[in-house]
């Protein structure tokens, strides 16, 4: 697929340097394209890069060391279980990581936790619960079901 950069509605390509930046990478073009939506929703400034494997997202990472947040597929190409959350939070622990999954077992939520993810978002929240979880931890702190 490649990556995607998008710029919210209210932002011309001159102005792509301005607003908070946030790398969404889901292999599912749908679930990734409704994740950019609800995040470019909560703030006409924000920048949306979306990839399609973990290997992508990494390169996005290490181009764009401005980002803020990264939503994480957990089963998505290139991410082998928890070990591509924990190379990245070895890597970059300055970057808040939100697991995004189809996978809801308590277990599975709470060792995305002790690998340092900032949240977990179960594949079948609704819209507004995906907003909270997205602003809670660009605001600082944690969400998980």
């Amino acid at each position: 697929m490649g990556i995607i950069e998008h710029k919210t509605k209210k932002q011309g390509f001159g102005k792509m340097s301005q607003g908070r930046l946030i790398i969404v990478a889901d292999d599912h073009p749908l679930f990734r394209v409704a994740l950019s939506q609800a995040i470019a929703s909560l703030d006409p400034q924000i920048r949306i890069i979306e990839t399609s494997d973990y290997d992508e997202a990494y390169a996005a990472l290490g181009r764009h060391q401005d980002a803020e947040l990264m939503v994480l597929d957990l089963n998505m190409p290139g991410m082998r279980g928890f070990s591509g959350l924990v190379y990245l939070r070895a890597d970059q622990p300055q970057i808040p990581v939100i697991i995004v999954s189809a996978i809801e077992d308590d277990d599975v939520i709470r060792s995305a936790a002790s690998f340092g993810a900032s949240g977990y978002i179960p594949k079948s929240s609704s819209l507004r619960e995906i907003k909270e979880a997205i602003e809670k931890v660009l605001s600082g702190e944690t969400s998980f079901p």
